[in-house]
């Protein structure tokens, strides 16, 4: 689908944009590893781009709200400075000359921690009450219609949709538990990675239960498939409804925690592995698994970088006790990510819908951003059943998550929490991912707005998503694109005026397994299918 951007760059490879506005924090590359605040104390700055001389960060004038307002330098594809802006009518050179009249700049966008193998389900296997647990349910009924053009078809649309709107690195976790899953989403994440690098840096996780680590043999042959596949090794700890309680025996595992974070410390160690857990996604005062990664990190020595994502439960716990776990989490170098949009729809759910949640669902972000651990925030899942809408867009995240949080006021340097934190904790950093580098790539998105009260009123489906001083093409793809050959619209939705029955879970169920008859019979079951299905019921993928 087109783009309809506010503004068009000039054709030239060198240009400059005059008087954007930018927060400060995005432009100076920080100390974000084990320190979520501070940044470095100078920037190179010269009309060229080259690193020969440094203004102190007391040059820039902040406004109340962190933005500064610059010029950037754009030269071949890359970004060869940006200063204070000149005062109208200078005659300093740099190409050709775009005057932006204050529209905010940001570094493209930083999201890791998402869920692409099972996106765009929602419709098709339906968590009918909302909750936690129904979502698990679910989910384990659609990963039985999953086959490997299915899986990469919606992991690919997931992909168009972030790099549409601007991110240029995005982390996934792969659900593993079963070797069917192993086997459909490892290869299709490898051959989407090999296809969109350059435009979006992929990262991969397994996700399993804490208790899959009890069979050693399956434990040691899931970590092999991730150094082979170069992911990170994950785990969900205390991390059900019930997570942090003794009938957990699925995620919190009482009796042989310890014994199963040493060993799943210890495989990741062994093939230089990083690790990303889900922890403590519910509002049980009990649920610990934050702090005892933490621990188990810090008694082991651990070297690798380590993200641990949702930490719910921390927002029902003493402020002696989030003290307590927040040092240890930065004694441990531990990044966490939070995800305002997932957590809010599933956390505090009455499944009978009678009552109306009076907590957000989000964790500590504050205190845990005032003791020294990194805080980002990310998508989490998109039109599946943990979470029935999103679109990947990083913006929107950050825009939600700052009201859900109370992220702006002051806004600070929040904007990292989308940007610069989680590329540090991705191993980016290094790379230029997640700020405004002298030098680095001219990637970047612009959007009209030119305060963040602007930023977050509207959308901004018209911002500039620019790669390597080139605005991209690409926008958002068509939902149709997912629509697979068996599968046809319901008649409510595939004709402008068209009214017919809803698809239920049964028939989607029924038609997707159609498509694992191997053979040549396979076309004539397409056929039939579809005449059944614009005859009878239609159902979605």
């Amino acid at each position: 689908m087109s783009r309809h951007d506010f503004i068009e760059l000039p054709s030239a490879s060198t240009y400059v944009l005059r008087h954007v506005r930018v927060p400060l924090c995005c432009i100076e590359p920080g100390r974000f590893h084990g320190d979520a605040n501070e940044s470095s104390s100078t920037i190179c700055h010269n009309g060229t781009g080259a690193a020969n001389g440094t203004r102190s960060s007391a040059a820039w004038k902040p406004d109340v709200d962190g933005l500064v307002i610059a010029d950037v330098f754009v030269e071949a594809g890359k970004l060869a400075s940006i200063r204070p802006a000149e005062p109208p009518g200078s005659t300093s050179k740099g190409g050709a000359s775009l005057k932006m009249g204050s529209s905010m700049l940001l570094p493209t966008l930083v999201d890791m921690h998402t869920h692409i193998d099972k996106g765009h389900t929602c419709e098709r296997t339906r968590n009918e009450d909302g909750s936690l647990s129904g979502a698990d349910r679910s989910t384990a009924a659609d990963s039985e219609l999953w086959d490997a053009d299915d899986v990469y078809r919606r992991m690919e649309f997931s992909v168009q949709c972030a790099y549409a709107h601007g991110t240029s690195a995005l982390r996934t976790h792969l659900i593993n538990m079963t070797p069917q899953q192993r086997s459909l989403t490892w290869p299709a994440f490898s051959r989407l990675r090999a296809k969109w690098r350059g435009k979006v840096e992929l990262q991969a996780v397994s996700l399993v239960v804490l208790s899959f680590f009890r069979d050693e043999a399956a434990g040691q042959a899931l970590a092999d498939t991730v150094a082979k596949h170069g992911g990170a090794l994950g785990a969900a700890v205390c991390c059900s409804e019930a997570g942090g309680r003794p009938e957990d025996d699925w995620t919190t595992c009482d009796a042989d925690r310890d014994v199963l974070l040493d060993r799943l410390f210890r495989l990741a160690m062994e093939r230089g592995l990083d690790l990303d857990f889900h922890v403590d996604e519910n509002r049980n005062a009990a649920a610990k698994g934050l702090r005892y990664v933490a621990e188990k990190a810090l008694q082991l020595k651990f070297r690798g970088r380590i993200v641990c994502g949702h930490c719910c439960s921390l927002a029902w716990q003493s402020a002696e006790e989030v003290a307590v776990t927040a040092e240890l989490a930065r004694r441990a170098g531990i990044t966490v990510v939070s995800l305002p949009l997932v957590n809010e729809w599933t956390q505090d759910r009455d499944t009978a819908g009678r009552r109306t949640p009076t907590w957000r669902g989000v964790t500590a972000l504050q205190e845990l951003a005032a003791a020294g651990v990194p805080v980002a925030l990310a998508s989490d899942n998109t039109r599946d059943q943990f979470y029935a809408y999103g679109d990947l867009d990083m913006l929107e995240v950050y825009a939600q998550g700052s009201r859900i949080g109370h992220l702006d006021r002051p806004y600070g340097k929040w904007p990292r929490a989308v940007t610069a934190i989680p590329a540090a904790a991705m191993g980016l950093a290094s790379r230029g991912f997640g700020f405004l580098q002298e030098g680095g790539p001219a990637d970047f998105v612009m959007f009209r707005a030119r305060c963040f009260s602007e930023l977050m009123a509207r959308p901004q489906f018209d911002r500039v998503v620019v790669r390597d001083g080139v605005a991209i093409k690409a926008g958002v793809p068509d939902y149709r694109q997912l629509d697979s050959p068996l599968l046809s619209l319901p008649q409510s939705l595939d004709t402008p005026n068209g009214v017919g029955p809803a698809p239920t879970a049964t028939d989607a169920a029924s038609t997707v397994l159609c498509s694992k008859v191997a053979g040549d019979a396979r076309l004539d079951l397409q056929a039939e299918a579809r005449s059944s299905q614009l005859t009878a019921h239609p159902s979605t993928t």
